[in-house]
């Protein structure tokens, strides 16, 4: 029971990371020492010969992940509708200040043409996903279109909670999902259970993490840095698919608080995140 009470607090600290972009919930299962356990718990949860040893690991686990994520929703949610501008500022410079440590996690990211087509792919990724977000795809479930949406934006973030330098977070923010699962998530403290909203949302993720972990395994030992110069096109793209609607019109002093957010998101993020190579001996 004491190991099983562990795993869940850790997954208490996974969880909270996974509702903020860019503070790596890869880098905190590191930290924590199950990184290894979790890529082949999810790898491998198709294997139903080792269910004994995976089931209970990712079932105490998930459940201090979600008592983590239901904690600060509440919080995150008042502040996108009270100030949304500097929250959105201070998510893109976590994300942006996640760029040194990504450029220092393979020993050669010299830009070749290849890197630079990948680098390319991933700024059009997210530019294609805001685009697809402002055509009116409905992001509150009200037809099949809408469900569509949130199982595959939600695949997306799965897949990529499970890529070095990325988190399912951003895609939820770039996908325009992001507040509905908070709230969706901060109102199971009150047993109000949005099932629309949590059910196409697991839906997609899980089936990401678990696909995912393989590919990007393969991915990563093949062409380490043409993925990473991927990651970066879509951590580079993520300042123009979360910039905030109105900031041209928007108060002096809302652009100050904005600017100041930015450059603190920023510096937690070089932080927080660890240079490539200590995350490559970890």
């Amino acid at each position: 029971m004491r190991k099983h009470l562990i795993l869940a607090l850790k997954g208490v600290a996974y969880g909270v990371t996974n509702l903020v972009p860019a503070l790596g919930g890869g880098t905190i299962l590191i930290l924590l020492g199950i990184y290894e356990q979790f890529v082949d718990a999810c790898g491998n949860l198709l294997n139903w010969r080792r269910w004994k040893e995976i089931i209970p690991f990712l079932f105490f686990l998930g459940v201090g992940t979600v008592v983590g994520m239901v904690g600060l929703s509440k919080l995150i949610n008042y502040l996108l509708d009270h100030y949304k501008a500097p929250t959105m500022f201070f998510f893109i410079g976590l994300i942006l200040g996640t760029i040194p440590s990504i450029l220092t996690t393979h020993r050669d990211m010299r830009l070749t043409v290849g890197r630079a087509i990948a680098l390319i792919l991933g700024v059009a990724a997210v530019v294609l996903l805001r685009s697809i977000r402002e055509s009116g795809v409905s992001r509150e479930i009200k037809d099949v279109t809408g469900f569509v949406y949130y199982v595959a934006t939600s695949f997306l973030a799965g897949a990529a909670s499970v890529t070095p330098g990325m988190d399912g977070t951003s895609v939820f923010m770039l996908a325009g999902t992001y507040k509905p699962i908070t709230a969706a998530l901060s109102a199971l403290s009150h047993l109000d259970i949005h099932w629309a909203t949590i059910i196409p949302t697991a839906l997609g993720v899980a089936p990401g993490i678990i696909l995912f972990s393989r590919f990007v395994d393969w991915a990563i030992k093949r062409a380490p840095a043409v993925v990473y110069y991927c990651v970066l096109g879509i951590i580079c793209g993520s300042a123009y698919g979360l910039w905030p609607e109105g900031m041209p019109t928007a108060s002096t002093a809302t652009i100050i608080v904005a600017i100041v957010a930015f450059l603190v998101g920023g510096a937690l993020a070089l932080v927080f995140n660890k240079p490539g190579k200590e995350a490559q001996e970890a």
